[in-house]
């Protein structure tokens, strides 16, 4: 378990103001907000290579706040993965074993188990700039857990990966999440990355955490929702083939339980009697397009009108209007 208690830190003339936070043994926590938030500089802080002014972080009941990286139990994933180029892939991966000490038998048997869990057993004798990106991140990966650390701080991990590649990656820190159910704090800027990761989630706004809870109402809550390129996050349930949202029963081959439903705003069309109705709640002018926030049945969701279409449909706050979505356009997360 991480505890995070008022740490305030200058960085030149940037600050980290009043962090509290605090993450299970076993959780996920996923810390997102825009470029410049401050992420990666407070999970620096956690790691070690900075020091607070003031606050504590406790790690599993100890204070590590004074504590160098190495003594604190924790694994760091940087950006760039910062493997060692002169070392093949399997000396990256033993190079913490060594460093403490364990035996030759040890490395081994942890080695062959992280790289079975990874599948990168074929990678072992091979040198890093021979790797393309996604093999870099699992060897990082796989050298980081190998260790078996108090918890795992990961600096946008996916960041340097194509889209593919990014969904892939994505796909397989949940998969290790589920089998070794470690601890977890992972910044990004990537709203997807965090609807399909996040136990947990926080938001952070120039030094400050704004908002920390389920991922889906920290999504939902003001200060984040337009931060979140005007997405549209809702919680849906589905049941016997059927998902329910916003009144609408749409079929789905989906297994039952809770998701994530995530769609644009001109995935829906404000028409004359449209299968769904709502109340427009706030008119935001963005240039030639509207932006509107409508209440349907108690869900806040965005909608793109042109100026025109705004004039010609006579759109104004209070006013009762009709909806169709598009429903093939919907993606659906799991809520974890």
């Amino acid at each position: 378990m991480i505890i995070i208690e008022n740490l305030n830190l200058d960085f030149g003339n940037f600050k980290l103001l009043n962090i509290n936070l605090s993450v299970e043994s076993g959780e996920y926590m996923v810390v997102m907000g825009p470029s410049g938030a401050g992420k990666t500089l407070l999970l620096h802080t956690i790691a070690g290579m900075y020091r607070p002014k003031r606050g504590k972080i406790i790690v599993d009941g100890v204070d590590v706040t004074n504590l160098p990286p190495e003594d604190r139990g924790l694994a760091l994933i940087p950006q760039d993965y910062a493997l060692f180029p002169h070392m093949t892939v399997y000396d990256n991966i033993a190079y913490g074993l060594k460093a403490r000490g364990f035996p030759k038998s040890e490395i081994e048997r942890r080695i062959n188990d992280i790289c079975d869990i990874l599948n990168i057993k074929h990678l072992l004798s091979r040198k890093p700039i021979t790797l393309s990106s996604g093999e870099k991140q699992r060897v990082a990966i796989a050298r980081a857990l190998v260790i078996e650390p108090k918890a795992l701080l990961l600096d946008e991990p996916t960041a340097a990966l194509d889209p593919e590649l990014r969904s892939k990656a994505r796909k397989i820190l949940r998969k290790l999440h589920n089998e070794l159910n470690f601890t977890a704090i992972h910044v990004t800027h990537d709203i997807i990355e965090a609807i399909m990761l996040a136990d947990k989630a926080a938001f952070m706004y120039e030094g400050q955490i704004l908002r920390v809870g389920k991922i889906d109402e920290v999504l939902r809550s003001p200060n984040v929702s337009r931060y979140c390129e005007d997405l549209n996050i809702i919680k849906v349930k589905v049941s016997n083939g059927i998902v329910g949202m916003l009144g609408l029963d749409l079929p789905s081959k989906l297994p039952d339980g809770e998701y994530l439903a995530v769609f644009r705003p001109e995935d829906l069309v404000v028409c004359d009697g449209g299968a769904i109705d709502g109340v427009i709640e706030e008119v935001e002018i963005r240039g030639a397009l509207n932006l509107l926030y409508i209440n349907v049945g108690g869900k806040l969701i965005k909608v793109y009108v042109t100026r025109g279409e705004a004039e010609i449909l006579n759109i104004k706050v209070g006013k009762r209007i009709s909806l169709n979505l598009i429903s093939s356009q919907v993606n659906f997360y799991p809520v974890v």
